[in-house]
């Protein structure tokens, strides 16, 4: 049986988006920086286009929103190859605007120097990059560089396995290593486990 969250119950649709809302809303408005680390394949993609509703019905202020991670993208790719076979909910979105994953605030950063660039960006930004438990790739220089930020949020919106690095910031832990450097962690850290895949 599937027992990841086998001790709780994730909370419904409608509560886990007004969660992300709020955590970017808040955020952005103290000109902090959002940095969620996501899976590739599903997880960005819905995240992605809960984001761009929320920002194409007034619900978000209209801030740059970098996809990082060149396996997000090309996954991303995918999804809009193939939207006929999206549910009905996101056919009609489809049809009421630009298409899915088409919007003018997303910056898909596929190269290295594009992933360092973000650093230059205004601070009020939204950035998803892999993995998805902070335990390897593009997030980590951005968790280094935002983390010590009391108005920047971390938003942790799938399962954190024991012993990533994930899983010890959703426990609270106040000084974590990345690249052998420590770095505290200021920044809010918001759960939204109705994301989760399991």
């Amino acid at each position: 049986i599937e027992s990841v969250y086998g001790d709780r119950n994730h909370e419904g649709k409608e509560e886990r988006t007004n969660k992300l809302r709020k955590a970017i809303k808040d955020t952005i408005g103290a000109g902090g920086t959002v940095m969620i680390p996501a899976f590739s394949i599903e997880r960005t993609q819905e995240l992605l286009f809960e984001i761009e509703n929320m920002m194409e019905a007034s619900e978000l202020p209209l801030v740059p929103v970098f996809l990082d991670s060149p396996l997000a993208i090309n996954v991303t790719a995918v999804y809009k190859k193939y939207s006929e076979y999206f549910n009905k909910n996101a056919r009609q979105v489809m049809r009421g605007g630009d298409g899915l994953f088409h919007f003018p605030q997303l910056h898909m950063t596929r190269t290295t120097d594009e992933s360092k660039a973000i650093r230059y960006a205004s601070p009020r930004k939204i950035i998803m990059a892999g993995s998805g438990m902070s335990n390897g790739g593009r997030i980590l220089h951005h968790e280094k560089a935002y983390l010590p930020d009391p108005n920047s949020t971390l938003i942790l919106a799938g399962y954190q396995a024991s012993g990533s690095l994930g899983r010890v910031i959703e426990e609270g832990e106040k000084t974590i290593k990345i690249h052998g450097e420590d770095v505290p962690v200021n920044a809010k850290i918001v759960i939204v486990s109705g994301y989760s895949g399991h």
